[in-house]
């Protein structure tokens, strides 16, 4: 090439052109610059324009314009939105044909025979300079300001990454949830600014301990979460989070002061403890509530059962019977969003257990010991009657034509008096039937087809309606669409994970929305957690998602800032 200077004061510039001429004219041009500050790549193939548009080393490229020029142009938006696309035309676009280039995703063009080189480079400077600011931009959007760590968003793409990774090499990736213990306290004593001071030390100390690999986000004001890729065992989960645990009780110096804290870390592995990112986090959050309720610094690792008293004085069985009597019991409420508008459309209630000492538990660790020891009842009672109010609370919050949708147990619908309970709780709390859903899945229909449609029957004369839930992973039989009162169909988020890239997901996913559609009956995709897989149910024209894309389970004071946020963003694509 004929530079002088170091390699590395060079820019990358990549040219993806089928057309020789390009590169030799584009090379001549960019080896006369002064001073020298350019390296040209050639590649002149589309088989995987992918793997070039993600290469970090690519400063800027030039695109010959052709029949894949669109698609070309969406993927590096999608993939690569800092890097500056240039194109290669024939001739000088219009001016609504060049509006549109820039509309879509062409930082500029350049005509060939018209190549010349003061042009060129300043194209090319204005482009880098233009991909540095936005580099730093995006990733000072993507780290919290006062640690440095990930924040949410960067920390939710690089463990999904990871996830990616673990499923196409076939390791494993650990996820440990860790909060820091006594820091209210720590705040109340030497202040907030100390208290900042604090967490910015333990992140460091944190920081110190991972791989090159790892990476650490800040999830709140005591919460962090680390990404352990290429795991080989739980034993090497267990040994980073000792480390951790030991680095984060040395004592500090505030304010003159000493202080120490411990901390609790629970942790959980992919794919061995988890199938799904939510589920991940949430089996690593639910092994770090059981870490709080130890004296000290500890880790947890997750465990399928809930290890209830270490010392084995209470059992899960007495801890289960003493929440019903107590009300421990609570609900959260997850996002159903309807694809045409972007809106709030429906909730499904999830029952969450507040223990007093180890915090919130998810349904998965203690669901079927209720329904062994015969507590679903009563507890299904105190749901129907939460989303009862829930209703109600929404009609005051003008949000009352949403939809709450109550999963119901074999052991409730079976129930000779459950229709009268039901209906004594809508007259008492004065809740719009029509606006409360029954969750069943197609197991409970099977256990008692025929009982089980006569006390639908009956339930739907009160005005409540009804959807399938985990429909096709059973042994689906269409005749439930047609012969029970089902007004929704709920496709399981197991044929939604891999969307859009498994063919035979998408295909079972398409059957079952067009299904639905010519009968009439609502579909609400499960498990949606990124644009891919809502772009792809929208262009089936599913009408309802829901998932981690949108929101996780929330409580329901949270809802009206939710719905903000949601009509917030309708109005930017609208305007956009």
């Amino acid at each position: 090439m004929g530079h002088s200077g170091t390699f590395v004061d060079l820019h990358t510039v990549m040219v993806l052109s089928a057309n020789k001429t390009d590169h030799l004219v584009l090379s001549d041009c960019l080896n006369r610059a002064a001073p020298p500050r350019f390296r040209l790549l050639s590649n002149d193939g589309l088989e995987r324009p992918l793997e070039t548009l993600l290469d970090p080393d690519v400063d800027v490229m030039f695109m010959s314009a052709g029949p894949e020029t669109d698609y070309l142009l969406r993927l590096a938006q999608k993939n690569a939105p800092s890097l500056p696309v240039i194109l290669l035309l024939d001739e000088a676009p219009t001016s609504a044909a060049a509006a549109q280039l820039r509309e879509s995703g062409a930082q500029d063009y350049l005509v060939r025979g018209q190549l010349q080189d003061a042009l060129v480079h300043r194209i090319l400077d204005y482009s880098i300079e233009l991909k540095q600011v936005r580099t730093a931009i995006r990733e000072l959007s993507n780290r919290d300001i006062l640690t440095g760590a990930l924040n949410r968003v960067a920390f939710r793409a690089h463990l999904e990454r990871a996830m990616q990774r673990s499923r196409r090499y076939s390791f494993k990736t650990a996820l440990l949830y860790i909060n820091i213990d006594q820091f209210t306290s720590i705040n109340d004593h030497f202040g907030e600014i100390n208290g900042d001071l604090l967490i910015r030390n333990l992140c460091r100390r944190m920081v110190s301990k991972l791989r090159s690999s790892d990476s650490i986000a800040r999830l709140g004001g005591d919460e962090f979460a680390v990404v352990l890729e290429d795991v080989s065992s739980a034993a090497d989960m267990a040994r980073i989070a000792e480390k951790m645990l030991q680095a984060i009780a040395a004592p500090l110096d505030l304010d003159g002061q000493h202080a120490q804290v411990d901390a609790s870390i629970g942790g959980a592995l992919y794919p061995d403890d988890a199938g799904d990112f939510g589920e991940l986090v949430e089996h690593a959050r639910s092994a770090m509530q059981q870490a709080k309720s130890i004296v000290g610094c500890k880790f947890i690792p997750f465990s399928d059962r809930l290890q209830f008293d270490m010392a084995g004085i209470n059992t899960l069985a007495a801890e289960l019977r003493a929440a019903a009597r107590r009300n421990q019991f609570e609900l959260h409420y997850q996002p159903r969003i309807a694809l045409e508008t972007g809106q709030l459309a429906g909730l499904e209630a999830l029952l969450r257990w507040n223990h007093p000492d180890r915090g919130l538990i998810c349904p998965g660790e203690f669901i079927a010991e209720c329904e062994d020891m015969g507590l679903m009842k009563s507890i299904g009672h105190q749901i129907i009657q939460h989303a009862c109010h829930a209703l109600n609370w929404l009609a005051d919050q003008r949000l009352g034509d949403i939809v709450v949708a109550v999963n119901i147990s074999f052991s409730q619908i079976q129930d000779d008096r459950f229709v009268t309970a039901v209906k004594d709780t809508l007259t008492r709390t004065g809740a719009n039937p029509g606006r409360l859903e029954f969750e069943l899945t197609e197991s409970t229909i099977l256990k008692n087809p025929g009982a089980i449609k006569a006390r639908m029957d009956e339930l739907r004369l009160l005005g409540i309606r009804f959807s399938l839930d985990d429909f096709g992973t059973g042994f689906s039989q269409l005749t439930h669409l047609t012969e029970l009162p089902i007004t929704a169909l709920k496709v399981d988020a197991a044929f939604v994970r891999d969307l859009p890239h498994n063919p035979q997901q998408a295909a079972v996913c398409s059957l079952i929305i067009e299904m639905a559609r010519r009968l009439n009956i609502e579909v609400v995709a499960e498990g949606a957690e990124n644009y891919e897989q809502i772009e792809f149910l929208r262009n089936q024209q599913c009408q309802q998602v829901q998932g981690f894309y949108y929101s996780p389970a929330i409580p329901l004071q949270q809802l009206p800032r939710f719905v903000q946020e949601q009509r917030f963003k309708a109005r930017e694509r609208i305007l956009s």
